[in-house]
């Protein structure tokens, strides 16, 4: 007795013996009906992706000088080395 397989079904042997080609059909069209000796017996859904948020681009540039020590003005460099001079 032959049985007509559609591309959304699959025996238990392939699921077995070659997941690569099961999961193909999954991706292709949604589910697959799996057959135990020739009757329909589970469904195998893909689940769908939940979209994750892209995280926002972070501004460098914005961290360094938040994170940077204030620099020393031109008069309080010179009374610096003025001082280490000394």
């Amino acid at each position: 007795m032959f049985h007509i397989v559609s591309d959304n079904t699959a025996t238990i042997r392939e699921l077995r013996t070659d997941f690569r080609a099961v999961k193909r059909r999954i991706e292709q069209h949604g589910q697959v009906v799996i057959t135990d000796r020739g009757q329909p017996s589970y469904v195998i859904k893909r689940l769908k992706e939940e979209q994750k948020k892209k995280a926002p681009i972070p501004n460098y540039y914005a961290r360094l000088l938040k994170r940077q020590p204030v620099s020393l003005t031109g008069d309080d460099t010179r009374k610096f080395w003025d001082e280490e001079r000394e």
